[in-house]
């Protein structure tokens, strides 16, 4: 697989401050030996890190055990190849920082569809990017996800790659946020046997932050967080804006990280820049393939919704007879979708005075399309769950989603299309 030039750019800036960070740290571990223990995490290699490199260092993290840790952040506008990056971010990190082949990496997605395309990828052991991993691995690549059993001889024998919705990791969001952090089975190989109180007394001592099961006696919980705060994880986050709050970036230092790569198009000011990516270079590589084109229709009645559905039809058509030549001379599968938002999704909605999605759908099936083509993507139902949208034997040509703009987002730039 070639990286185009932008990406080279950033796997490069990504290597240097590697590099750099992994000389300071071995430069001041020495140095803290010779202290007392109370002051040994007064050095902050990590400052002395961003200077070597000449980066700005607003964001000054500290771990749950009181140590320092770079967040670094990569600005890349959406399209940009996230995925493949993040791919390269783990390389060069076992390479050059961690300097093994095993370990966990705690990969944090923004959505259940960037979620279950991007586990699906990586599963795939003839999927470039799969590949790459292994390369990285010698071939042991684990591929986990939230609920799944993890051990330390998993993160000992192989390079673990746990996928986390983000949700998970934000404590705002109640319930589905501390599932993480609750006592749960899969995890025993991390902590010792509940009537060892001794063996749990020593184990807090070396990690502090550990969730207990009470405050009063030395049990500690066993949870999936408390088994990636043993672990000491290399974190990516994809759209690490919507995780940036007081409350979300102390839980992330919580997770004991030993580094944290952030990738996001709109990144804060207070943010660790290591590296910016402009739509102007992904324009130059030709990663930037959409027109767009704004058709008002042609009805003039107010909120003729039904004439703008009839017009949409008609041009989804006319661009799948210019698929089907597509394909005729190059082999190439394309099949045209549309996006529709709507006013109201809810159960509860429909009637109120608004377009609602099953309004949209009625209305779509009477144009003689058929059901299997239409699907609704929104919080109360999916049918696009687990679907491979790209396969040539998928029939769906219409997706009613809660916010069409975000629902086209999630596809690989290049095989969106939205009327």
């Amino acid at each position: 697989m070639f990286l185009k030039n932008y990406q080279i750019k950033v796997v490069s800036e990504l290597k240097r401050f590697y590099g750099k960070a992994r000389t300071t740290r071995d430069v001041f571990d020495t140095a803290r030996k010779t202290l007392p223990i109370e002051m040994r995490n007064t050095l902050n290699w990590v400052q002395t890190s961003f200077q070597a490199t000449v980066k700005e260092y607003k964001d000054r993290c500290a771990n749950g055990l009181g140590e320092y840790y770079p967040r670094i952040v990569m600005k890349v506008p959406t399209g940009g190849g996230k995925t493949l990056l993040a791919v390269e971010a783990i390389r060069e990190y076992q390479n050059i920082f961690a300097r093994k082949r095993t370990g966990l990496v705690v990969w944090i997605v923004p959505s259940e569809t960037i979620y279950s395309q991007t586990v699906q990828k990586l599963r795939d052991k003839a999927n470039p990017l799969r590949q790459l991993l292994d390369q990285s691995s010698g071939n042991k690549t684990l591929i986990l996800e939230k609920g799944q059993r993890l051990t330390t001889h998993d993160i000992k024998e192989n390079l673990v790659i746990l996928f986390v919705m983000i949700q998970s990791i934000s404590r705002k969001n109640g319930k589905e946020a501390l599932k993480v952090f609750q006592d749960s089975g899969g995890f025993e190989s991390f902590f010792p046997a509940d009537n060892r109180y001794d063996l749990h007394a020593e184990l807090i001592k070396v990690c502090p932050n550990l969730d207990l099961l009470s405050e009063t006696g030395p049990i500690v919980k066993t949870s999936l967080g408390n088994a990636i705060r043993l672990s000491k994880p290399f974190i990516i986050i994809d759209e690490i804006h919507k995780v940036f709050s007081d409350m979300a970036r102390k839980t992330i230092d919580g997770l004991n990280p030993e580094i944290v790569l952030g990738l996001t198009a709109t990144p804060k000011a207070e943010m660790n820049i290591l590296v910016t990516i402009t739509g102007l270079e992904l324009k130059d590589e030709d990663m930037v393939k959409l027109d767009m084109h704004i058709i008002p229709p042609s009805g003039r009645k107010k909120d003729d919704w039904k004439t703008m559905l009839h017009e949409i039809k008609e041009h989804r058509d006319k661009l799948e007879k210019k698929a089907i030549k597509y394909k005729q001379n190059s082999g190439l599968y394309i099949r045209p979708i549309a996006l529709i938002q709507v006013e109201s999704t809810g159960n509860d909605q429909r009637g109120k005075g608004n377009v609602h999605s099953l309004d949209v759908k009625d209305f779509l099936q009477g144009l003689e399309i058929n059901p299997d083509e239409i699907a609704i993507k929104t919080s109360s139902q999916n049918d696009i769950e687990d679907t491979n949208l790209f396969a040539s034997d998928c029939n769906i040509r219409y997706i009613i989603p809660e916010k069409s703009v975000k629902a086209a987002s999630s596809l690989p730039p290049g095989k969106r299309i939205c009327l």
